[in-house]
């Protein structure tokens, strides 16, 4: 009797090493998925600060001349670039901090006989003009896109 109460088994040594190995498992499993939801929900906040960039590009685009906008090929995906201080459209595709690429399509606006936008029929407006902005990257899951629309107006005319 006085031989069981002196010393620690060796199976609760091994249950305490279980127990203590299973916590420490668990932690690094649950920093490990903190880290990995943390990454994507940066890449998702710099999407939403890129797209936002792409819409005051237009608008920057459309203020130093309507042609910026108007002699894009309606259809085409294009992408941004800075140069000169200024937003120009180019073709060549350009990624951003090597993660990101920002596109942008230009579409032609019809309206019907009440000047309302049409998305079927009418007539062409050459002063308004539908663009649409998305950012895409790619994560573990995929690849993941951010867009919107928004239609832009020739303030010459």
């Amino acid at each position: 009797m006085y031989f069981r109460k002196k010393g620690i088994s060796l199976i609760e040594v091994i249950v305490a090493s279980a127990i203590i190995s299973l916590s420490m498992i668990s932690t690094s499993v649950v920093y490990g998925n903190l880290v990995s939801v943390s990454t994507q929900n940066t890449a998702k906040v710099q999407a939403a600060f890129l797209l936002d960039e792409g819409v005051e590009a237009i608008k920057s685009m459309r203020g130093d001349a309507w042609s910026n906008i108007a002699s894009t090929t309606p259809g085409t995906t294009n992408y941004f670039l800075w140069t000169s201080n200024k937003w120009k459209a180019t073709t060549t595709p350009a990624v951003i901090d090597g993660v990101f690429t920002r596109t942008f399509i230009v579409s032609t606006v019809n309206r019907d006989t009440n000047l309302n936008i049409s998305t079927s029929t009418g007539t062409n407006d050459p002063g308004t003009k539908k663009v649409d902005i998305s950012v895409s990257w790619k994560d573990i899951t995929g690849t993941s896109t951010r867009s919107t629309s928004m239609y832009i107006f020739n303030l010459y005319e």
